[in-house]
């Protein structure tokens, strides 16, 4: 799901109400968001529907993507904070400094 999507959806995967966190996405990008997820200490969900398509979703419901992501609570585990181009897979890399607003692009 886009960052900039406000919503917020509650559904039920593997027996338990979740926060879908994405959904119609492949086995790799699962992998990806799982990954975070779990070293984040989020119990992860998932599901696979007839076309192939995985969704994912975390089991802790008042958690948002968008909000933990650019309140910079994510971590990879490798330790660096969790940008929106790393969570949307724009980059593969992640910074050695943090970039913040205020400090402008290089």
């Amino acid at each position: 799901m886009a960052l900039n999507q406000g919503k917020h959806i509650i559904e039920v995967i593997d027996g338990k109400r979740c926060t879908l966190v994405d959904s119609g996405i492949s086995a790799i990008r699962k992998e990806f968001l799982k990954s975070i997820l779990e070293f984040n200490s989020y119990e992860v969900k998932t599901a696979v529907d007839e076309a192939g398509l995985w969704k994912i979703g975390v089991t802790d419901v008042v958690f948002h993507a968008a909000v933990d992501i650019y309140k910079r609570k994510l971590h990879s585990p490798n330790g660096k904070i969790i940008t929106p181009a790393y969570w949307l897979q724009l980059t593969d890399q992640q910074t050695e400094s943090e970039v913040n607003y205020w400090m402008g692009f290089k």
